[in-house]
Formats: structure tokens, C-alpha cells, sequence
């Protein structure tokens, strides 16, 4: 486990214990479900995230307690796990997703502000050049952090980021999500 440090705050870059493991198994959901995704929104010709309930990719539960965990015991962040939409949210989404990124794809910059407290991405499948995940901050030199399978970032919600280009012959596969204030707020029941 590693702490950066960037533009005032703490990125947590972690291997997720047993990845090995999961990682398989969770691509093996993703992908026998495919069909079943729903996606948000189209950006430069791809779908720029993909949904599928929680019950069809019961894997995400392991990176995603780990996030919990590491955000609690290093940053001191006490945190939710949400597995289905938020209740007076008019998206139909959860609160987690896949980034399916085919070759000559990438990710702008955004961030995920919306109530989360913590979010997190992590890898189940790149190859070497691939696409860094990059942090932008004004006044600083971007910071760029390599994919690799099993690894986990753990960051403010307010942190501008995005996705180089895949340069690779392979699609990236990532997993996001947002971890929600513990206790949850009244307007989350």
C-alpha cells in the first residue's frame, strides 16, 4: 500500500488482497452478462460507463469492502457500501460500474462529487500501455498512475481525473465506484 500525495489530498494505491482470485471471477460475470448492461452516456463513440445490478456481479462486493476498509483504517473515513441506486436519485443506476476501453478509447477529465465520500477504480484487465489514470491539479504537473490487474485507487470524490488513451492491442477493463457517508444522512434512507 502506498499514499500520494496530490494537489492537497491522499490517493491510496493498493494490490486488493487474493485478486488472483475475484478478478477472474468478476470478468467472468461482467462478461457472461454483457448483453444485459445499461449504459449511461456515449462520449467519443463508447459507452462511457456500464451498469449491471449487483446480483449478476456478486464479485464487486470484495474490492469494494476492501475500499471501504482502507478508507477507514488510513484516512480515517467512515464509510457506506451502496449496491443499488440511491432512493430519491432519478438515475436508475448503482452507485458502481465497469469502463469496457477498447483501443484508441480514453476518459476525459471529470470527478464524482455527487454526495460520495470516498471512490475508488481498480483494475481487472490492461495490458502495458493501456491508458494511465491521470490526476490534474491547477499549479502541479498531472499525476499519472500505470493500470495494473488487482491494483486499487482509493481518492476524494473532488479530484479531477481522467484516462489516457488505450494504446494497447487489448481492452481495459476497470471497476468504479463511491463509497457514501457512514452513518447514512436521512436523505439517503
Amino acid at each position: 500500500m502506498e499514499i500520494i500525495s496530490f494537489g492537497g489530498k491522499k490517493i491510496i494505491q493498493s494490490i486488493v488482497p487474493g485478486w488472483e482470485c475475484w478478478v477472474p471471477r468478476l470478468l467472468d460475470e461482467i462478461l457472461s452478462n454483457r448483453g444485459n448492461m445499461k449504459h449511461s452516456h456515449k462520449i467519443m463513440g463508447r459507452w462511457e460507463n456500464s451498469y449491471l445490478p449487483v446480483d449478476r456481479v456478486p464479485t464487486v462486493r470484495k474490492p469494494m469492502r476492501y475500499a471501504r476498509d482502507l478508507g477507514k483504517d488510513e484516512l480515517k473515513i467512515s464509510s457506506a457500501i451502496l449496491f443499488e441506486p440511491l432512493p430519491f436519485s432519478k438515475k436508475t443506476y448503482p452507485p458502481f460500474w465497469f469502463n469496457l476501453g477498447l483501443p484508441g478509447t480514453q476518459t476525459g477529465v471529470h470527478d464524482h462529487v455527487s454526495l460520495s465520500v470516498l471512490s475508488a477504480v481498480t483494475y481487472l484487465s490492461c495490458e502495458e500501455n493501456s491508458g494511465n489514470l491521470f490526476f490534474v491539479s491547477e499549479g502541479e504537473d498531472d499525476l499519472e498512475i500505470s493500470p495494473e490487474v488487482g491494483k486499487l485507487l482509493l481518492f476524494d470524490p473532488s479530484m479531477k481525473h481522467g484516462v489516457r488513451e488505450n494504446c494497447s492491442g487489448g481492452e481495459r477493463v476497470s471497476f468504479a465506484f463511491n463509497l457514501f457517508p457512514f452513518p447514512l444522512p436521512a436523505e439517503f434512507l
